[in-house]
């Protein structure tokens, strides 16, 4: 007896359907699954033969054929499990299945891993997967009860959450979902303010206008200091600085964190901007994304956030060059012999270093280095990628005046208020356009949403013949000078604002 089930598999972040189809026939006794599948799905079929048996459902000894289709994308996971068995059930012909409950089955789409017992475990990726499907037809979701949370962001479904594979057979007997999950008002998360405030950091006003200027474009920062000169602890504070996700970026990023099964399914829409820091020992794959079964990497989990990376120079060469592709595309493609795999990468870089191996230069009483060593420590960073950062600021150490100053600056709460604000003027100045920030305006549409004045492009030629900027880099200082006209409330570019985007592109 032949039928046919729905599941479903993640590519990237995106979901995509997939046909369990079970035949039972005459011929030599056996289990074959067939559709280009790993080991794990392979395995399936033990799982399901075991765990059929413990809840009183024998497979008889015939010849059994199970084909997940499409055959030329490969399959690579236990989720496939619950659609397995129960496609198997059906073929058994232990139940008689009416044709209006077929049609309802053919609606339906059918998640989870199975225990040898007969339970049904949580799987990863439920948030795609369930997203793609439910615009493509399939309206009621059969899932292990704790990805139930994590499908009810998707609007406009029915969800039935099982704890056996015992409850779906009981819903096959009587040809009625047993229980619905009751969807709770979905949060977006919570939006909690870090422990560190601006405020906190001493002195440092010119240190923290360049991360105000930074987080407003979604510009990526390099600050160059001495050790100890708070360059970590202002990298701290920027997710709490950056304006709120929307709906959109929000349900991407929960996305991420649900293909990685970094997800906790008892948490809301992921609406706190990521911070990620992986220390400078980080595999390029494990940065980048990838391995045998492709997973989003550091700057995929970092998008829409911060992608910190302490003691640049630290990092591995080949590591910090493969950096150079996601950050001019926003997004990384990894490619496989018959799949191909794009996770998102908008993630702004802030980077930081010392001027020195021992991290005291300038400071010649304490610093050891001679002018070679600290020559190669600073060209580890080579021209491509320095030429994609468009702020480095040289962070001095701070003076015994600034640190015990009585009037505080500027606080996390101003510097997001100003933020805000300058963010509004891009979403209306680019709300026609799929990118939205300044940092994201493509070279052919600079000339349309950056337009300066006589005395502004004589500045700009002036600067483009006696510096050593790049065209990538003329083109970068326009886009810096358009946000901070937008952090001025101005909607033209001065001079005064071109000037000070050259002193944070500190171009030698």
């Amino acid at each position: 007896m032949y039928s046919k089930i729905i599941s479903g598999a993640a590519l990237g972040i995106e979901g995509m359907l997939i046909s369990v189809e079970s035949d039972i026939g005459a011929g030599l006794p056996g289990f074959n699954l067939v559709g280009y599948l790993s080991s794990s799905v392979k395995e399936a079929a033990d799982r399901v033969r075991t765990a059929l048996k413990n809840i009183g459902y024998s497979i008889p000894s015939r010849r059994i054929t199970v084909n997940l289709s499409p055959a030329d994308v490969r399959k690579d996971s236990a989720s496939f499990d619950l659609a397995i068995a129960t496609s198997i059930l059906i073929s058994m012909g232990v139940f008689s299945v009416s044709d209006e409950f077929d049609k309802k089955l053919g609606s339906t789409l059918f998640l989870g891993e199975l225990g040898l017992d007969g339970s049904v475990l949580p799987v990863s990726a439920v948030l795609p997967i369930v997203d793609h499907a439910s615009k493509n037809g399939i309206d009621t979701f059969v899932l292990p009860r704790q990805n139930c949370r994590e499908a009810a962001f998707v609007d406009n479904i029915k969800i039935i959450p099982i704890d056996s594979l015992a409850d779906v057979a009981e819903m096959i007997y009587r040809e009625e979902w047993t229980e619905q999950y009751i969807k709770e008002d979905v949060s977006l998360g919570n939006d909690i303010r870090g422990s560190v405030d601006m405020r906190d950091i001493r002195g440092q006003e010119t240190m923290k206008r360049g991360v105000i200027v930074a987080v407003a474009g979604f510009h990526n920062i390099l600050l160059t200091g001495a050790a100890g000169a708070g360059k970590s602890m202002i990298a701290k504070c920027i997710p709490d600085i950056m304006p709120p996700f929307s709906y959109e970026e929000s349900m991407e990023l929960t996305k991420i964190y649900s293909v990685a099964g970094m997800l906790k399914g008892e948490e809301g829409l992921m609406m706190r901007r990521p911070f990620r820091s992986p220390h400078s020992s980080i595999s390029g794959v494990a940065l980048l994304g990838g391995g045998a079964v492709p997973k989003p990497g550091e700057i995929s989990l970092a998008s829409g956030g911060v992608l910190f990376l302490d003691e640049f120079p630290e990092f591995r060469k080949e590591t910090i060059e493969a950096l150079r592709q996601p950050m001019e595309d926003k997004k990384v493609t990894i490619s496989r012999l018959k799949a191909s795999y794009t996770f998102p990468a908008k993630f702004m870089l802030v980077s930081a270093r010392n001027n020195c191996p021992c991290g005291y230069y300038p400071d010649r009483k304490r610093c050891r280095c001679n002018a070679g060593e600290i020559k190669h420590y600073q060209n580890k960073i080579s021209h491509p990628i320095m030429d994609r950062i468009d702020i480095r600021l040289d962070v001095s150490p701070v003076s015994y005046v600034d640190l015990f100053e009585s009037q505080p600056g500027i606080s996390s709460a101003q510097a997001r208020d100003k933020i805000i604000m300058a963010r509004e003027r891009q979403e209306y100045r680019y709300k026609d356009e799929d990118f939205g920030f300044n940092s994201e305006v493509p070279q052919g549409k600079i000339d349309e949403y950056m337009k300066v004045g006589a005395k502004e492009e004589t500045l700009l030629r002036d600067i483009y013949e006696r510096t050593e900027l790049s065209t990538r880099g003329y083109f970068r200082l326009i886009r810096l000078a358009r946000t901070i006209a937008d952090i001025n409330d101005s909607e033209e570019i001065s001079c005064q604002d071109i000037e000070e985007a050259l002193f944070f592109r500190n171009e030698q």
